[in-house]
């Protein structure tokens, strides 16, 4: 990790030298195992290696942001964007990056988990587990990622990290339109509990046969954290200050007002045990510990350097990526790990205390109307079970939840004591620790 830390180190002083007066390079060394499974059985097994530097310099406010892949080319690159940086127009919203003097945590790495060489084995496990609990087709993957970093700015930030994590997503079949999905997310050997995740999967797909068309209307629904998962992608995305500048967000101008029920206390987390544990933001600025919404009042939203000083407040060392992906502008505070903190009910309570409503384990295809009114909908897949007086009586299918989501959160009148790390392929991201929650009425229509 020094080295990874030297490195940016050097591209930050070019950087300077050539005349910028903001730099920040992230050095980046992520190697990944894959393994594939589908029809019971492996389908492949690959592994890869990206090593790689995210670099930004700004002259003035003329800013320039750059994934920075030749290696070997990397000084000349750094010198190049100051130039280049120098002939761009002006970014009036640009307010600079954190400065002080920074003090950082340890990273925390399971060596046992790092040194692991047989992944396929998990699946194996998954696959049998699944099985057992009556489950003919089973499918999903299982990654191993190990992440190590270095960051350096002009402002001050010099630290390093690693992390090293395990996710395994089980999707099993016990009929062609009746499956069940669970996920595994771990930071060490001993929490790899691949079979008990196979054998869930497995269990959810028996209840889920024989699937009848639901109907359309108001009803209760009881969802699992990787339902809650994925519709919490959107959530943490509307509480980042650029996207409440923007208009892309239902939270504008709500920071003290009521937008969920009092049940719900929402935190982003990075500095716990998790798969998206890290010690500092994008920025170089050490992570902590955030209260976001209190009993369903708002109290902030993600904050880097820029977006605080035009809110006139301070970064919650939220910086996200220098670099834009698929889900998030270039330089969007983000959420790296929230979190519902837990109720007092079980998932058995929740379901005998419904009279009539649906149990849902996942959903896709989430797509809103209106960002700033929250207006969307949801199709939920794999189990989609049907309560009737307490008892789950039989499963549905193609329907959809068309409703608005800050009206959803107000609506969760029960929160589950147990909670879950979720994260499965862009749904259910960025990883999040979740509970089983119950929504009273949320309008369903089909998707058919």
């Amino acid at each position: 990790m020094n080295e990874l830390r030297e490195t940016a180190s050097r591209l930050v002083e070019t950087a300077r030298s050539a005349g910028a007066n903001d730099a920040i390079a992230e050095a980046i060394d992520c190697t990944i195992t894959q393994v594939r499974f589908s029809n019971s059985q492996v389908d492949a097994v690959n592994w890869w290696n990206e090593r790689h530097v995210e670099m930004f310099v700004a002259v003035g406010r003329r800013v320039l942001a750059s994934d920075v892949r030749d290696m070997d080319r990397a000084e000349k690159i750094a010198r190049d964007m100051v130039a280049t940086a120098a002939r761009s127009p002006e970014n009036k919203s640009y307010g600079g990056i954190a400065s002080g003097r920074f003090k950082y945590g340890r990273s925390k790495v399971d060596p046992r988990l790092a040194s692991m060489e047989s992944p396929s084995k998990f699946v194996h496990n998954a696959i049998a587990g699944a099985e057992a609990e009556g489950a003919d087709n089973v499918g999903g993957t299982f990654f191993m990622r190990r992440v190590r970093t270095g960051i350096a700015s002009s402002g001050g930030a010099l630290a390093a990290d690693e992390r090293v994590s395990a996710d395994l997503s089980v999707r099993a079949f016990s009929q062609p339109e009746a499956s069940g999905h669970s996920v595994l997310c771990a930071t060490t050997y001993s929490g790899l509990n691949a079979r008990e995740t196979g054998e869930r999967a497995g269990r959810l797909a028996v209840m889920a046969k024989n699937p009848v068309q639901g109907h359309d209307g108001k009803t209760d629904i009881v969802i699992e954290p990787l339902f809650l998962g994925v519709l919490n992608q959107s959530t943490a995305n509307m509480l980042s200050a650029l996207r409440v500048e923007i208009g892309f967000s239902m939270y504008a101008k709500k920071i003290g007002k009521q937008v969920a029920s009092k049940g719900i206390t929402y935190v982003d987390d990075p500095t716990m045990d998790s798969t998206s544990r890290r010690l500092f933001d994008h920025e170089g600025v050490p992570t902590r510990r955030n209260t976001l919404i209190s009993k369903g009042v708002l109290k902030t939203y993600l904050h880097d350097t820029t977006t605080a000083r035009r809110f006139k407040t301070k970064t919650t060392a939220n910086a996200g990526p220098i670099i834009p992906s698929q889900f998030l502008i270039a330089g969007q505070p983000v959420a790296f790990h929230p979190c519902v903190l837990p109720g007092d009910w079980k998932t058995d309570e929740m379901v005998s205390d419904t009279k009539q409503g649906l149990y849902m384990n996942n959903t896709w295809y989430t797509r809103f109307q209106n960002d700033v009114t929250g207006e969307f909908s949801t199709i939920p897949r794999d189990a989609i079970l049907k309560i009737e007086n307490g008892e789950i009586v039989g499963a549905v299918k193609n329907i959809r939840v068309s409703d608005n989501l800050l009206r959803l959160w107000k609506n969760i009148d029960a929160v589950s004591e147990p909670t879950q790390e979720v994260h499965w392929w862009e749904e259910a991201t960025p990883p999040s620790t979740l509970p089983t929650v119950r929504i009273r009425g949320m309008n369903i229509t089909r998707s058919q």
